[in-house]
């Protein structure tokens, strides 16, 4: 897709154009899957057009798959190789493909979070600090793929702000997730939920393995053809979609208990005058 380091055309490989396609493949696997739990997901919305989130999941589920068209054309020389208006259509579509993710995690928190007001200033403040990473990347990745390469400083400025720029938005990704963590405990404490623990537990163990997934794309980025990162991209994207939506339909679950018996919980559970549990007296 990109230059070598003295600016010349990249060549793929056989084993790449395998790997490529084994990541396609995976792409479209994982695609059917997170397509049907959208369409599920959706029907059971009743204003389907004015759910915020279900704009998001179906937004980042385009931006996947279109990443994932771009990147095999490319690979394939249908599109031209460090053509600038190819590469612009791919960053565009991974700006979309970023911010979705990220609001698609918060308003997660914001279903069973009881501060919204914080909850919203975190929204806003991380749609900030992503677009000021993506402008960043923005500045340093376009140049530093455009064939002929305007300048060696771009690749070589690139070679070093790509991997910190994916961390910045692991970290992201992480940070949200744990504190979507926290809250959902911190609830489940507080009204006493312990038929809700299971859930915790098994949400802990999605959010690891999300996390590990941008682990796996940052070292993606030290492979010597870039168009194996690009493949491959999609398919960490699209899985980690599908993560979220199951996420959201266990969270969906616990949002859903009745107020008349978190609140019953919650008298059970909180300590009376003699520092034990209070108990109901029938009359």
């Amino acid at each position: 897709m990109g230059p070598h380091r003295d600016g010349s055309r990249i060549e793929s490989s056989l084993a790449d154009i395998k790997l490529a396609g084994i990541a396609f493949g995976f792409t479209l696997g994982f695609g059917f899957l997170t397509v049907w739990k959208a369409i599920k997901q959706t029907m059971a919305v009743s204003s389907p057009r004015r759910s915020i989130y279900v704009i998001l999941v179906w937004i980042e589920i385009f931006s996947n798959m279109a990443i994932a068209i771009m990147a095999w054309l490319l690979m394939e020389e249908v599109l031209p190789s460090g053509n600038v208006t190819a590469l612009l259509a791919i960053l565009i579509v991974w700006i979309f493909e970023i911010h979705c993710i990220m609001q698609i995690i918060i308003n997660r928190v914001y279903v069973v979070a009881e501060d919204k007001d914080f909850v919203r200033k975190v929204k806003w403040g991380t749609a900030i600090l992503i677009s000021a990473i993506i402008i960043a990347v923005s500045c340093i990745w376009l140049p530093a793929h455009i064939i002929p390469l305007p300048s060696p400083r771009f690749l070589a400025a690139n070679r070093i702000w790509d991997p910190i720029s994916k961390a910045l938005i692991g970290a992201v990704d992480a940070s949200l997730n744990i504190w979507f963590l926290v809250t959902v405990r911190r609830v489940v404490k507080f009204y006493g939920l312990k038929k809700y623990d299971v859930l915790v537990r098994f949400n802990a163990r999605l959010i690891i393995f999300s996390v590990s997934l941008d682990a796996l794309l940052i070292g993606l980025l030290f492979m010597p053809n870039p168009f194996i990162y690009l493949m491959f991209h999609p398919v960490v994207y699209m899985i980690k979609l599908n993560i979220e939506m199951t996420m959201a339909s266990l969270i969906l679950k616990l949002a859903r208990v009745p107020l008349a018996d978190t609140m019953a919980l919650r008298e059970r559970s909180r300590p009376s005058m003699t520092g034990r549990p209070s108990e109901t007296v029938s009359v």
